[in-house]
C-alpha cells in the first residue's frame, strides 16, 4: 500500500485535466458555443474542409520562451472548434510547439492535451542545464524583480569598499609618522586591503575564466543537451527519426475539400514545416527543414537531425549555447549551387553556429504569403505573446526601466523585420490573436505550476476571443483588394466574381 508521503507527492503533480477543465477554459467553450452554435450563427474561417467537418488552416508561432505554454492554450481552443493546420512555422518556444504539433498524430487529429502531457512530464528547471552556480544565478537573477538592483548594490559595495581601505591606508600611513600607535592599525588596514586586493583579483580571473569558457562553448551558460534529448525523444516517439520522416509528417493531409470556386484548385494545397534559426556565420535567416541542402547534399540529407533544428531555434543567445552544424562539403558543386541560389554565398562555410531564430523573426507569418493567389483558399493565423510591461509601453522614454531600455534595443532588432512585413501587408494582422502575458518572464524557467496554468488559461481566452471576432469573408476581400493593388496582372473574372459576391453579403 502507498504510503501517505506518496499519495501526497502524486496530488501535486499537473495533469492535463489541471489545464483543460480549469473553470475559465470551460467557460471559453461555452462562451464559443454560444456565440456560434446557440445563434445560429454559421462558424466559418477557411474553405477548406475534410470529411469530419474540421477547418484548415495556416498557422505561426510567435517565441518567447517559457511563455509558449500560452500557445499551447491559444491551440488547445482552435483545435476544440475543429481547426486544423495544412501549414506550421514557429520561433523558439512557437518552434517546439509547432514540432510537436507536427509529429504528434495525422493532421485531422487534436494535438494540444498531447502536447500538455509532454509538457506535465516535463521539468522546465531541468532545461537549465548549467554548472550549480550558473544555475543559482540564473534562478535569483530571472526569479527576483529586485536581483539586478541587489547586484547593482553589490558592484557599487565593492567600488566604495576598496576607495576607503585605499584612502585609509593613505591616511593611516601619513598619521603614523606623528601617532606611533596608529602603525598597528596601518599595518592592519594594508593587510585587510592586501586580502581584498587578492578577492578582486579572484574575481577577476573567475570571471575571465567564465568568458573563456563561455567562448569555447559558443558564448551560452547552458549547453542545451537536456532539451535537445528531451525534444529528440519527442520526435522518435512519434515517428520521426530522419528529416525525411519530418517531410513526410508535415506534407500528409487527409482528403480536402474545397467550399467554393476558386481559380487555385485543392490539388495544389501542400502541407509542409517550418523552424527559423539566425546563422551567424553568414549572417542569414535559415528556414529548416526547408534549406537542409546548405548544409547537407540531397543523399546525406538524413544524416541531419531534426531535433537539432529545434534546437537551433531555441538557443537563445547567452542563455543557451549555439547550435553548430559541422562538416559541411562546401567543396561540393551542390552545396555550392544551394548556398548561390538560395542566399547568394559564393563561398559557403564548412561549419555553421546557430542562435535563437527571434533574432531575426520572432514572428514568420511572411512565410505563408505567396503573392501568386489572388483568392485565398483557408487563412494565415498568428499567435503572437505580448509581455512588454506596462512601464516599459510608454512613448516617454524617460519613463523607462533600465531592463526596459535594454528590452526596446533588442525587440527593435528582433521584430523589426516581421514588423516591416504587416506593415506592408496589414490584411495579415486579422489573422492574428494576441496573448497578454506581462505579468510573466519568459526566461523564467523556474516557473511555478500554477503559473503554467494560468498562462494557458490567458491563451484559451485570446483564442476565443480571436475566433468571437474573426470574419473569413473578411478576410478574403482585404486579401483580393490588397493583391489586386499590388499586381499589375489581369484579374481572372473568377476572382473579380468572388470579389462582387464578398461586397453583396
Amino acid at each position: 500500500m502507498p504510503s501517505s508521503k506518496t499519495d501526497r507527492s502524486r496530488k501535486t503533480e499537473l495533469t492535463t485535466e489541471d489545464f483543460t477543465n480549469h473553470p475559465e477554459v470551460l467557460q471559453c467553450l461555452e462562451q464559443l458555443d454560444t456565440a456560434f452554435r446557440k445563434n445560429n450563427r454559421p462558424f466559418i474561417v477557411s474553405d477548406v474542409y475534410d470529411d469530419e467537418g474540421n477547418q484548415y488552416v495556416n498557422l505561426v508561432q510567435k517565441g518567447g520562451g517559457v511563455l509558449g505554454v500560452a500557445l499551447v492554450g491559444y491551440t488547445y481552443i482552435l483545435e476544440q472548434m475543429g481547426i486544423r493546420f495544412v501549414r506550421l512555422a514557429g520561433t523558439s518556444a512557437g518552434a517546439i510547439n509547432t514540432a510537436l504539433m507536427t509529429v504528434i498524430g495525422e493532421k485531422k487529429d487534436m494535438k494540444s492535451k498531447r502536447i500538455l502531457k509532454s509538457l506535465c512530464d516535463l521539468n522546465f528547471f531541468d532545461l537549465v542545464d548549467g554548472n550549480p552556480a550558473a544555475k543559482w544565478i540564473i534562478k535569483k537573477f530571472i526569479t527576483q524583480e529586485d536581483f539586478t538592483k541587489k547586484m547593482e548594490n553589490w558592484f557599487k559595495g565593492l567600488i566604495i569598499t576598496g576607495v576607503l581601505l585605499i584612502s585609509a591606508d593613505v591616511i593611516f600611513f601619513g598619521l603614523q609618522q606623528k601617532f606611533f600607535l596608529l602603525s598597528i592599525v596601518t599595518k592592519l588596514f594594508f593587510v585587510v586591503t592586501g586580502f581584498y586586493s587578492l578577492l578582486i583579483a579572484f574575481l577577476i580571473f573567475y570571471i575571465s575564466r567564465t568568458i573563456q569558457k563561455l567562448k569555447n562553448a559558443g558564448y551560452g551558460i547552458n549547453p542545451g543537451n537536456y532539451f535537445y534529448d528531451w525534444i529528440k525523444k519527442q520526435l522518435i516517439s512519434n515517428g520521426v527519426l530522419k528529416v525525411s520522416d519530418l517531410n513526410k509528417k508535415a506534407a500528409a493531409l487527409p482528403k480536402l475539400y474545397l467550399r467554393p470556386e476558386n481559380p487555385e484548385t485543392i490539388d495544389s494545397l501542400c502541407g509542409d514545416v517550418t523552424f527559423i534559426a539566425s546563422e551567424l556565420v553568414t549572417q542569414n535567416k535559415i528556414q529548416f527543414p526547408a534549406m537542409c541542402n546548405l548544409f547537407r547534399e540531397e543523399k546525406d540529407i538524413d544524416t541531419l537531425q531534426p531535433a537539432g533544428f529545434i534546437r537551433a531555434s531555441m538557443a537563445i543567445p547567452v542563455f543557451f549555447e549555439s547550435y553548430f552544424i559541422n562538416n559541411i562539403p562546401n567543396e561540393s558543386p551542390e552545396i555550392k549551387k544551394a548556398w548561390l541560389d538560395t542566399l547568394d554565398e559564393h563561398n559557403p562555410p564548412s561549419e555553421v553556429r546557430f542562435v535563437d531564430g527571434g533574432i531575426l523573426s520572432n514572428f514568420p507569418i511572411d512565410i505563408f504569403y505567396n503573392p501568386k493567389i489572388f483568392v485565398p483558399r483557408l487563412p494565415s493565423l498568428g499567435i503572437d505573446l505580448d509581455d512588454s510591461k506596462p512601464e516599459n509601453k510608454s512613448t516617454n522614454p524617460i519613463h523607462w526601466t533600465f531592463l526596459g531600455y535594454l528590452g526596446r534595443m533588442f525587440n527593435t532588432i528582433r521584430y523589426y523585420y516581421d514588423k516591416d512585413f504587416l506593415l506592408k501587408n496589414k490584411f495579415f494582422e486579422k489573422g492574428i490573436g494576441k496573448i497578454p502575458l506581462s505579468d510573466y518572464n519568459w526566461l523564467n524557467f523556474f516557473i511555478k505550476d500554477q503559473d503554467k496554468i494560468d498562462m494557458f488559461v490567458l491563451g484559451a481566452k485570446a483564442a476565443t476571443e480571436f475566433l468571437i471576432g474573426f470574419d473569413w469573408n473578411q478576410y478574403k476581400n482585404d486579401r483580393i483588394q490588397m493583391q489586386a493593388k499590388l499586381t499589375t496582372e489581369h484579374i481572372p473574372q473568377i476572382v473579380k466574381n468572388e470579389l462582387k459576391e464578398i461586397k453583396s453579403e
